[in-house]
């Protein structure tokens, strides 16, 4: 799609990747020790808000640029890209659930579940950001 600014997009990939990536490395430890540990929650929540920015940011970039609409909230532009086919239901579910922990994460971040967030970082949930990854990289190719 010509309309698409794919250095945007690929920059917004990058971040997602390298998010990603380091995120992963928590898999190497266990729950208690993230628990305990402040600066592994740190960076954690820190590389959890930057994939997730990043894949909002992709997701409003095509929302305004293929739909010419702009979503209400970060969580409902993953349902609006679904609404025209360009993303899975499934993916665009789960996408928005990360959204909304972005937002605990950044605007009631005394609310956390350290807990939980362990389980979004050593579980399935960083997958749907590489399979986001992909999704949107056959609209460029378009």
């Amino acid at each position: 799609m010509k309309l698409l600014n794919i250095d945007k997009l690929y920059a917004k990939f990058r971040d997602i990747r390298d998010s990603v990536e380091r995120l992963r490395l928590f898999g190497d430890i266990s729950l208690d020790e993230f628990l305990r540990e402040r600066d592994k929650q740190d960076i954690a929540s820190f590389r959890l808000i930057v994939a997730t920015e990043a894949a909002i940011d992709t997701c409003l970039h095509v929302a305004a640029k293929v739909l010419k609409e702009v979503p209400e909230e970060y969580a409902g532009c993953f349902q609006l890209l679904c609404d025209h086919d360009l993303i899975d239901r499934e993916l665009s579910l789960r996408l928005a659930k990360m959204a909304r922990f972005r937002n605990l994460l950044v605007h009631r971040y005394w609310e956390i579940d350290y807990a939980r967030m362990y389980e979004i970082i050593t579980g399935p949930d960083l997958d749907d950001l590489e399979e986001f990854i992909v999704q949107i990289s056959r609209l460029s190719e378009a």
